[in-house]
Formats: C-alpha cells, structure tokens, sequence
C-alpha cells in the first residue's frame, strides 16, 4: 500500500521547467562552420539565446524575428546564438537558407531533447529564449523581439 501511495504522489510532483530571471545562465559551448562560441566568450556583451526547430513554425518565425530585431536595433552589443534541435541536419540548413538567417549565429544541436543543453536550460519542449545580461545573468524569459532594445536601454 505504501509502494502504491508513493508512487502516485511522485507523478503529482511539478516538473522545474526553464531557467528564471536573476539566475545565472549555465554555461554552454556550440561549434557551426564559422567556428565555436560559447557564454563565456560573449561575456560583456547580451546574449538572446534563441531555442528553436523548423518543424516548429512558432519558434521559428520567433527565430527570424529576433534576427531582425537585432539586426536594426543598432544595438552593438548583442549577440544573437540561436539554437535548433532539428532531428535532421538538412533540414536545419534549408530552414536557415530560406529564412534568410545569418549562418555564423544559427547553431545545431543535434542531441536535441537528450542534450545537455536542453538538461541545462530545464526545457520543457524544446521552445524558449533568454536574454543574458554582459555578467551572464538571465534577464528575461521568452522576451518578444520588440522588447529587447527597451529591456537592453534599461
């Protein structure tokens, strides 16, 4: 009976999914063609850390959105690394050709949902973007593009 108790207590339990504002952002390291970059290489600057996929069309046109954004903020420094978890290295490259997104800041994680990344950042589906203060620390959760130059000007 105590086996049976125990065992549907565990399954009400809430899952921690995602990373808060104030925390610090754990440390990660992704290499594209254009080379490697990690957290600790951008320090001093924002970071948008975008979570995406091309079979997701919401997460994916939030992708090209931030990209954007970024691109005529004027703001220099930002830096954008945006992450797919696309099963498919092809299609992850289709999907950054047709939307026009700049290779040198897309990156592939092909581990997706087994990844330490997506362990990490306590992603629930995969989904989300943070906004990373200079000193590493998150500052938003899931920011839309056109907040980030008045969450930045703070």
């Amino acid at each position: 009976m105590l086996a049976l108790v125990l065992l549907f207590s565990s399954a009400f339990i809430p899952v921690k999914t995602g990373l808060k504002e104030g925390e610090q952002a754990p440390m990660l390291q992704l290499q594209n063609t254009e080379g490697i970059v990690s957290l600790q290489s951008l320090k001093g600057q924002y970071v948008l850390l975008n979570f995406w996929a091309g079979y997701d069309a919401p997460s994916r046109m939030e992708n090209v959105r931030f990209a954007r954004e970024i691109d005529k903020s004027g703001i220099e420094n930002i830096s954008l690394v945006s992450v797919s978890f696309d099963t498919n290295r092809k299609v992850f490259e289709e999907t950054i050709k047709r939307d026009g997104l700049n290779a040198a800041t897309q990156f592939y994680d092909k581990e997706g949902s087994l990844s330490n990344i997506f362990d990490d950042y306590r992603l629930n589906k995969g989904f989300a973007s943070y906004l990373i203060s200079p000193e590493g620390v998150i500052i938003a959760k899931n920011p839309n593009p056109e907040q980030l130059t008045k969450l930045i000007r703070q």
